[in-house]
């Protein structure tokens, strides 16, 4: 809300001055970006002169720029500076936030609090000061109490927003114009527009059919319509005007109009052009067929897309059908130490990240009649002697094939010096399943694998460690394009939580020695003997032997040991790559893999046998909490468990001042920063404290009568660094399971403000809301869909700072996690080495990458497990733990979009009540909101994380005690599942662990 103000007070901190100004206050609460921030640029517009901007220290120049948000006739700027002020610098405006117009210029500032006055002209949307050289005296950097514009806004524009976005029926279609590119005004990209030059030129928009028509919105550049008409007609020849529109003036602003009337056709005619406009500019032509809900301006969603490439559906698959109907579809690969019913193949061999990937041609001749395929097989590095080609299961439990497939002897294409460029090629001619007819036909499945051979030579000292693998299993269905994860339609595509990009199926079982058996049951199948603390069979007389009962796989009616469904490899669920990785991605992949594995102070990978990254040690560098990703993210799960008295150091403590900047974040520690970290690798800074958590138990009860508990932590906090002011604010924090984040990351805003309400304005109890967050590289608004409170954008954003605050490494633009007090700290932070850009790319690549966890193909049909999706939806679950989500096809992984997902999350903050708010800032509606987590993997979060401990702070100790905290929004979903039967709780209970 704007405030219209008659007098200008010039204040300083001993006295009060006033002049005359009419004008509005046009800055205040406006979106702010500066060039570094020790505290906030917001602080600049707050209208709060206990509050101010502070750049870096000693960085010149140094900028600040406010977007007023729509052009404005400027007439005045008033700066509050605080001591550390500017000797020179510029006043400068635009309309595009490129070009910039000089309004006005100062020297010979003097050292001190002072306020420097403007008169100034001009219509501009933007506003900056460009702080060239600091005040003598000045050892630190600019600061500004208030930055004050004032003037007149240009009203032709309505800035409000529609809430469902979604429901803006231009972008189905059909443009046409007198002139100039006509789709670029309904693609839905700001970075693309329509011009138009000339006398009558007009936009017309071809909805398909009569259609009831509420609103109309145009996004216009800064060359526009002084005057222009919206017509509207039922055959294209007989036109209708619904508005004439008139007084528009120069500059970018976005005009809004109320429709009525059913109509199958629009038009915008423009008739005369502003002032200053040498054409028509739209960038986007917005048009409306349901009444529009319009949220209030202190809470208008404005932002920018995370990526504003558009990809088509072409180019996003990883198939295409030549013209004779031969199939080629594409996959990449990896080394494997063994075969995919073995717990080893869902592991990483060591030096996993050189030589050891490959690429691959698959086609299939089957839909022009042949019985053929053809596999181009593609190694990173050249293999001594011809590959081996398996195909056709007779046991996928034993990994046994019938070997009907054959490279042939010689490569076809050669490898180059360095050994690369090899290409092999894999024929397979028949159907070798057991009982087949032996042809290749539509329909049927087909399964293989390769055996690789590493070395231009058997001995090649290029290649170190083992240089004989297996590859990833693949499966076709012939006849059709891609990789199949099962060989069954209806299962494949109900286990795709990920869509193309799910996660390859653990189907691991371990195997038992007949003669180590301690006793089968025939009628449930299942097998008795002995396992070790790992899990996996050991013999009786073992020190860490405990009977174990698991089901049978595959019986001794041919071998002398069983297969057992003993889970063997879940732990490793959440490592995967999705399934529909191309080889680009998959090298990134692996090498983003092993900087996620390096501890960053001493180079060693996490995973033995591997050699140390020599040149990522000492980067782990002053103030931190760990010392690599790995560390906190085992096994790309949860870390351990908190339990009474032990506060692991694997968590966080988020730290804060009290306060929220523009786009509700808790602000940092004025000494301490975001978090409290508890390990210093440099002397001269201290480690800044430790938590001690304890538990106090809560009784309650269900419906039925029966009792459970609950148990609330407590936390103490002992600064170490006495230097700080006390903390008072404070959130503890689990580390999030690592997994299928490019697939959220790839949900477009549209998706996300589908669910975006609140106000609350359908009335159905849930106020989920959008969190804006400004991103490092550029300090612009994003939509944030990554963190507890919705605190990153981007997978870049949530690296980086994971990298800066959580292990010491300072990346890209993110600085070392020092309050704005904590002078020693940031003293010797500004010293530390950075990570290469490079090295940040691989990192977000390997998160990109990993796929989302498919559900349990044995247990998704179960009776227990679709009566369990019922009362889940019965329950309202589904309200915040939304089914399914689709991805588009913007995202740079092609592997990426295109996607229909299942992650159960809105993407959205919910009040979740009292009794699960943190204490982070003074805003209680702030701490008690918290992100949808999404639950897929959460079948496997035992196996991996080694506990069943959920929620921000891992107070629940197993998914039913996490339902049973839910307050808030989520009160009444509680109280549904508390008025269960005992069966009914079971029966959800199966439903979610089958995720």
């Amino acid at each position: 809300m704007r405030n219209t103000i008659f007098v200008s007070c010039i204040l300083t901190l001993l006295s009060l001055f006033c002049s005359s100004v009419t004008a509005e206050l046009l800055s205040e609460g406006r979106s702010v970006t500066a060039s570094t921030e020790l505290q906030s640029a917001s602080f600049a517009v707050d209208n709060d002169m206990s509050t101010r901007w502070e750049s870096s220290h000693q960085v010149d120049p140094s900028t600040i720029t406010i977007d007023l948000g729509t052009t404005s006739e400027l007439e005045q700027v008033v700066l509050y500076w605080e001591a550390a002020n500017a000797d020179t610098y510029k006043l400068e405006a635009s309309n595009d936030g490129q070009e910039w117009e000089l309004l006005a210029e100062s020297s010979d500032g003097e050292f001190g609090d002072r306020t420097d006055t403007f008169q100034i002209s001009g219509k501009f949307r933007y506003i900056r000061l460009n702080g060239l050289t600091r005040s003598d005296g000045n050892f630190w950097g600019y600061s500004i109490y208030e930055f004050q514009v004032y003037g007149e806004p240009i009203y032709n524009s309505v800035e409000e927003t529609p809430s469902n976005v979604g429901s803006n029926i231009a972008l189905e279609a059909t443009i046409s114009s007198s002139v100039g590119e006509a789709a670029f005004a309904i693609d839905d990209l700001r970075s693309t527009a329509w011009e138009g030059e000339g006398d009558a030129v007009y936009l017309s928009l071809d909805i398909g059919e009569a259609t009831e028509l509420t609103k109309v919105i145009i996004d216009w550049g800064d060359d526009n319509a002084a005057s222009y008409e919206i017509l509207a007609s039922n055959d294209g020849n007989e036109w209708v005007t619904l508005v004439d529109a008139y007084d528009g003036e120069y500059g970018a602003r976005i005009d809004s109009h109320q429709l009525s009337g059913s109509y199958r056709y629009l038009r915008i005619q423009g008739n005369e052009l502003s002032e200053g406009s040498s054409q028509y500019t739209i960038w986007e032509l917005m048009l409306f067929d349901e009444a529009l809900n319009f949220v209030s301006t202190n809470s208008t969603l404005s932002y920018i897309p995370l990526f504003d490439s558009s990809y088509s559906a072409d180019e996003s698959q990883n198939w295409y059908v030549e013209e004779d109907g031969t199939i080629v579809t594409f996959a990449s690969g990896r080394a494997r130490s063994r075969h995919e019913s073995e717990e080893s193949f869902y592991t990483f061999p060591t030096f996993y990240f050189e030589h050891r990937s490959f690429g691959l041609e698959i086609h299939d001749h089957t839909p022009k009649g042949e019985s053929l395929i053809e596999i181009y097989y593609s190694p990173e590095y050249a293999h001594y002697r011809s590959p081996e080609c398996r195909s056709a299961y007779s046991n996928v439990y034993r990994a046994d094939f019938n070997n009907n497939a054959k490279f042939e002897d010689t490569p076809l294409i050669e490898a180059g010096e360095d050994g690369s460029g090899q290409v092999w090629v894999c024929l397979i001619t028949f159907d070798a399943h057991n009982g087949d007819d032996g042809i290749l036909e539509a329909g049927e499945w087909m399964e293989f694998e390769f055996q690789q051979f590493l070395g231009q030579y058997d001995g090649d000292e290029n290649v170190e460690g083992q240089t004989i693998y297996y590859t990833n299993t693949y499966r076709i269905q012939l006849g059709e394009p891609g990789i199949y994860l099962v060989n069954d339609n209806d299962i494949d595509e109900s286990i795709r939580s990920g869509g193309s990009a799910t996660a390859t199926p653990i189907i691991a079982g371990d195997s038992v020695p007949a003669t180590e058996i301690i006793s089968e049951n025939l009628s449930e199948q299942s097998l008795t003997y002995y396992v070790g603390s790992d899990g996996s069979w050991v013999s009786g007389d073992s020190d860490d032997a405990t009977q174990a009962t698991y089901p049978i796989l595959d019986g001794v009616d041919i071998y002398d040991t069983y297969i057992v469904d003993s889970g063997i490899a879940d732990w490793a669920a959440y490592m995967q790559e999705v399934s529909n990785i191309q080889w680009d991605t998959h090298n990134t992949f692996l090498r983003g893999r092993r900087l996620f594995h390096t501890d960053f102070d001493s180079g060693d990978h996490e995973e033995e046998g591997n050699p140390s990254f020599s040149e990522l040690a000492d980067l782990a560098t002053d103030l931190k909490i760990e010392n690599s990703c790995f560390a906190c993210h085992i096994n790309n799960g949860r870390g351990p468990s908190p339990e009474d008295g032990y506060f692991p150091e694997t968590m966080v403590m988020k730290l804060g001042s009290g306060g929220l900047n523009t786009e509700s974040q808790a602000l940092p520690h004025h000494y301490f920063g975001h978090l409290l970290q508890t390990v210093t690798s440099d002397d001269k800074i201290e480690a800044e404290g430790q938590v001690a958590v304890t538990y106090e138990e809560v009784l309650d009860y269900y419906s039925d009568g029966t009792a459970y508990t609950l148990r609330k932590p407590v936390y103490s906090i002992e600064k170490l660094d006495d230097t700080g002011s006390d903390i008072v604010y404070f959130s503890p924090r689990m580390p999030q399971q690592i997994l299928g984040l490019g697939l959220l990351e790839a949900v477009p805003e549209s998706e996300i403000l589908e669910w975006h309400d609140p106000d609350d304005s359908d009335e159905d109890g849930i106020s989920g809301r959008a969190a804006l967050v400004k991103e490092f590289d550029s300090g612009l608004p994003y939509i944030a869909r990554f963190g507890w409170k919705s605190s990153h954008a981007s997978l870049t954003s949530f690296t980086q700072d994971a990298l800066n605050n959580d292990i010491g490494v300072t990346s890209g633009n993110g600085d070392a996690d020092c309050g704005y007090e904590q002078l020693t700290c940031r003293q010797y932070s500004e010293h530390s080495a950075e990570l290469a850009d490079e090295y940040l790319q691989d990192l977000v690549g390997y998160l990109q990458a990993l796929g989302a966890p498919p559900r349990d193909q044995d247990s998704i049909s179960n009776d227990s497990v679709l009566a369990g999706e019922g009362l889940f939806s019965e329950a309202g679950c589904d309200a915040c733990h939304r089914t399914e989500m689709n991805t588009d096809h913007r995202h740079p992984l092609a592997e990426l979009r295109g996607n229909t997902i299942h992650p159960y999350t809105d993407l959205l903050l919910h009040d979740m009540g009292e009794e699960l708010a943190d204490s982070l800032s003074e805003s209680t509606d702030y701490n008690q909101e918290w992100r949808t987590p999404p639950l897929w993997g959460l079948g496997m979060a035992a196996a991996v994380n080694g506990h069943s401990s959920f929620l921000h702070d891992g107070r629940a100790r197993s998914i039913e005690e996490a339902i049973l905290w839910h307050g808030g929004e989520a009160w009444e979903s509680r109280e549904n599942y508390r008025s269960m039967s005992d069966s009914e709780r079971a029966d959800l209970l199966e439903f979610l662990r089958s995720l």
